[in-house]
């Protein structure tokens, strides 16, 4: 979770503040974890000069504040603080909340401490003076609404002392605060990822099964090397738009919950949506649902403000019988692809058309199977998916091409730059320093290699490339004349390197976000296990440390070449 300390008021100015209290509808406090609960405090501010929000709740809950969005968590042993001087306005104002827990003991804390411009500081705490429903109707998040139907709220007691959530908020470096949901100014133009972007891929099998191979994450990284991005992997294996796979033994609500947590907990700054494939198997008659789980979908992650790309669903491939005739299914896809892209243009959103560009022939891997079943993509169909991405991005291709003779003398150079050329006793040699690192070679296909290297008028016989002084590879005058495709060397190893690393930093964050036995440590059972929760976050420096080793894979080298006549 990405988080952002902000400056507070001085401690002094709420010395006398009175304890938020953990509070819950009246209705069910008996029996908390069977609802939802809404809540809703109004109070009156002059011209706002600063505003924090504190707040944790037992075990999900939803920040609004003047109608607008400001987070989400799922974690009551921290206590969150937001920055809200930006949600505030002179005048009337209301923090609503929806919170709830599926199972056990629900509660919500909530401290707000406020500040109008030549006025005194003020706090505002849950309490009695706060107003509950169990079931809200439209415009329950604005100061204005009606809520004289609304109860008081039930007060179990002060936070910190009050059972069964005790004293275990412990804080050693005090309250965090999330950063507030905020558009990226983008240049106008072709759409790129900037320095600070945080990239989340949500969707179903297509999008967590990337990370066992992770083409896309390394392509992008690769491509930006002087941009510090974040990526998450947010994908779940069987999910669709409504969040059902992610509901563990809830319900598909739940699920959506869950989704809506995950993802405004990251913070993102850009999302790719990858669903559709398993609402199509419904064919037409699923149709009208899934666009009306799509727009719910969407209007979920509009909140976080980030721009937004949304993937078809890929073409099934057929491998022949005896497996089964896909004609049907990709009827169905392209049915549920054009629905995506109507709701993408609707709402202004990016579209990618995986169906159509994924799966189409070219000369080169005509023959080269995407996937290992028709539906679940080898390593070199994600190596095409994120060539794929790159394409309908509009980011170009770059073929690396050396052309020289032996001399010393340059015919071309493309993607990178050259230096140092000298020609002596038999013996070519130059210097490359590349802005970015080449793409990646692709799995399963043996032809392809990260530069073309073409020497001309050289002396029959076979000679040996070095780069930094490792011999790489050794080829005849003629061969090299034509062009020798380098497949190997420390351009090469330092791409897997980065592949590997970044493989590697998924799968922390992966047990980070979806630990094994999550149902003791975070479910209905998590009281069987103690505290073996709080070792959760301990993933989270583990994932630093990759990302700090990602920062430095990604920025090309410098490389000496040298061709020498071989004995």
């Amino acid at each position: 979770m990405f988080m952002l300390l902000v400056a507070a008021c001085p401690a002094s100015l709420f010395a006398a503040a009175p304890e938020p209290q953990w509070i819950w509808s009246s209705e069910n406090a008996a029996n908390p974890g069977s609802n939802p609960c809404w809540f809703r405090r109004v109070f009156d501010l002059g011209d706002p000069e600063s505003g924090r929000v504190e707040i944790t709740a037992d075990n999900t809950y939803r920040l609004v504040v003047n109608g607008r969005d400001v987070s989400a968590g799922n974690n009551w042993e921290v206590l969150e603080a937001h920055d809200i001087k930006t949600f505030l306005i002179k005048g009337k104002n209301v923090i609503a909340v929806q919170a709830g827990n599926s199972d056990g003991p629900a509660g919500l804390v909530v401290r707000a401490m406020l500040k109008a411009k030549g006025s005194e500081a003020v706090t505002i705490v849950s309490d009695k003076d706060w107003k509950t429903v169990l079931k809200p109707i439209e415009g329950w998040k604005v100061a204005d609404f009606d809520d004289s139907a609304w109860k008081p709220a039930h007060v179990f007691g002060p936070l910190g002392k009050t059972a069964p959530w005790g004293d275990r908020m412990k804080l050693a470096v005090g309250p965090v605060a999330l950063a507030p949901f905020t558009a990226v100014a983008r240049p106008a133009g072709k759409f790129e990822l900037l320095d600070g972007d945080r990239v989340a891929f949500v969707g179903d099998t297509l999008i967590e099964r990337a990370q066992a191979q992770d083409s896309i994450e390394t392509a992008f990284t690769s491509r930006f090397p002087d941009r510090h991005v974040i990526y998450r992997n947010l994908g779940w294996s069987g999910d669709d738009v409504t969040g059902v796979a992610r509901s563990g033994f809830g319900t598909a609500e739940d699920g959506f919950k869950q989704l809506q947590q995950q993802v405004h907990g990251f913070r993102p700054t850009v999302i790719f949506v990858g669903y559709g494939a398993n609402a199509s198997y419904e064919g037409p008659d699923g149709l009208a649902r899934f666009k009306t789980d799509l727009a719910r979908l969407l209007d979920m992650l509009e909140v976080t403000k980030a721009t937004i790309v949304l993937l078809s669903p890929i073409r099934q491939e057929d491998l022949g019988r005896p497996l089964p005739d896909p004609t049907t299914a990709n009827v169905n896809r392209e049915l549920f692809s054009a629905a995506i892209r109507d709701a993408a243009a609707d709402r202004g959103h990016k579209f990618i058309d995986l169906f159509h560009y994924l799966g189409r022939p070219t000369k080169t891997d005509r023959d080269v199977l995407l996937t290992n079943n028709g539906v679940h993509l080898t390593p070199y169909g994600y190596w095409r998916l994120a060539q794929t991405l790159e394409q309908e991005l509009n980011w170009p291709s770059i073929s690396p091409v050396i052309d020289i003779d032996a001399s010393g003398k340059i015919s071309e150079v493309v993607g990178m730059k050259l230096t140092d050329t000298q020609s002596a006793n038999g013996k070519l040699s130059f210097t490359i320093n590349a802005p970015r690192l080449p793409t990646a070679l692709a799995p399963q296909y043996p032809d392809a290699g990260v530069l073309l290297l073409k020497v001309h008028q050289l002396p029959a016989g076979s000679y040996t490339l070095l780069i930094d002084g490792q011999p790489v590879t050794t080829s005849s005058a003629a061969d090299l004349d034509l062009g020798v495709s380098i497949k190997s060397g420390p351009t090469v190893d330092q791409l897997e390197k980065l592949r590997t690393t970044i493989v590697a930093k998924n799968q922390l964050y992966f047990y980070r976000w979806r630990p094994q036995n999550e149902t003791y440590l975070l479910g209905f059972r998590k009281h069987e296990q103690g505290q073996n929760a709080r070792e959760i976050p301990l993933f989270d420096p583990l994932v630093e440390a990759k990302e700090q080793e990602i920062a430095k894979l990604r920025v090309p080298q410098t490389h000496k070449f040298e061709l020498i006549k071989a004995k």
